[in-house]
């Protein structure tokens, strides 16, 4: 049985959804964990606030990793051998944007 997931969970994801659900985080950036609320993001950055009068403003291509104040969500894992674990109300029938082209960086 192979399990395969449709959703990639990237670290601006994460962070993203942090900021949305009020969620402290912790990021390790060049092997030193910063840690607070995220405030603002653009798809480049993030601002962190740490409670208290500091803030920090990150890279996203410099976080290695991302610790997140809640339980990881539930990604839709797809099971090759049954598709669907509940009933066929779950099944998604409409339209999806993708994401547009993106910039190279470096």
């Amino acid at each position: 049985m192979a399990t395969f997931s449709s959703v990639q969970y990237t670290i601006g994801t994460a962070l993203e959804r942090a900021r949305e659900g009020g969620l402290l985080v912790q990021v390790l950036v060049e092997g030193h964990w910063l840690h607070g609320l995220v405030v603002a993001s653009d798809g480049h950055g993030v601002v962190i606030e740490d409670g208290a009068e500091d803030h920090c403003v990150v890279r996203l291509e410099r976080v290695s990793a991302v610790r997140v104040g809640a339980r990881a969500p539930k990604l839709g894992l797809v099971d090759s051998e049954h598709p669907f674990h509940g009933d066929e109300s779950e099944i998604f029938e409409g339209a999806m944007p993708m994401p547009g082209p993106r910039l190279a960086t470096g």
